[in-house]
């Protein structure tokens, strides 16, 4: 890729896609471990998600915002190393 190639990369639409890719992801295995007798997604909801508690509403959507806080946080982080990369060694 060459310099003239280069188009910086926007927070805003990595950040929703992110988001949306995780909370979409987060929405499927609740629903396969309702679904699934599997004690392996009980231990690793309340492991990676704070204040988790298998299985209330109130856990339900505390976990649907942190899968979409981490799409930000990756977004935020990633755009602009991404971006200062690119310009700095293309």
């Amino acid at each position: 890729m060459t310099r003239s190639d280069f188009r910086p990369l926007s927070i805003t639409p990595v950040g929703v896609t992110l988001s949306g890719f995780f909370a979409a992801t987060y929405v499927l295995c609740l629903l396969a471990a309702l679904v699934l007798p599997v004690q392996g997604m009980r231990m690793i909801f309340e492991a990676i998600v704070p204040g988790f508690v298998w299985l209330s509403a109130g856990s339900a959507i505390l976990g649907l915002l942190w899968a979409i806080f981490i799409g930000w946080y990756i977004a935020i982080i990633f755009v602009p190393i991404r971006n200062y990369a690119f310009r700095r060694f293309a």
